[in-house]
């Protein structure tokens, strides 16, 4: 095992760094380091869901040691042979959504996000990442609920209404109508 996770760290892709840089305003002493060096990054696979995630070289061996309940390895430095599931709803808030033209007149961003797999993932992107914008969609649909309601209530009272209005309007029954 140890074996097959130090040929995974020499396979290792190698992932961006991102820049590092000193405080400028701070004046340099003969203590202060001129140039900062990490040990790199490379990039490390889910092996069930294929997802890639960057990893610090000095935390690699820890990574590829993780393993599951079931005894299976966490990661791996290889590629997956499969692709992660992705999918196809939106964000309430992309640009193709159908009420785009609404959300723009209440001045709510836009986002990106292209790739969730249900409907309750949309809603909790929208909960986590969206919190304002997903307060104020949630209102408005709360509003709207209660308007169609009233509406129907509103109805249904015109609706009894008219037809105890009808049976006033009606003749009596021949039966109780007069002999002539």
């Amino acid at each position: 095992m140890t074996e097959n996770i130090e040929e995974q760290i020499l396979a290792a892709e190698t992932a961006p760094e991102s820049d590092v840089r000193l405080d400028e305003t701070e004046p340099l002493t003969e203590m202060s380091p001129v140039k900062m060096q990490s040990a790199g990054y490379v990039y490390i696979y889910n092996t069930r869901t294929a997802e890639r995630s960057i990893c610090n070289r000095n935390m690699l061996m820890q990574h590829l040691k993780k393993k599951r309940p079931d005894g299976s390895l966490v990661f791996t430095t290889r590629k997956p042979s499969f692709s992660p599931r992705r999918g196809t709803l939106k964000c309430m808030l992309h640009p193709d959504d159908l009420n785009r033209a609404h959300y723009d007149e209440q001045g709510l961003a836009t986002c990106r996000k292209a790739n969730l797999t249900s409907p309750y993932q949309v809603r909790r992107h929208m909960e986590k990442r969206h919190k304002m914008e997903w307060a104020t969609i949630k209102e408005e649909i709360t509003n709207k609920e209660k308007e169609e309601a009233r509406e129907e209530r509103r109805q249904e009272h015109q609706l009894r209404e008219s037809i105890i209005n009808m049976g006033k309007k009606e003749e009596p029954p021949l039966y109780v109508k007069e002999k002539k």
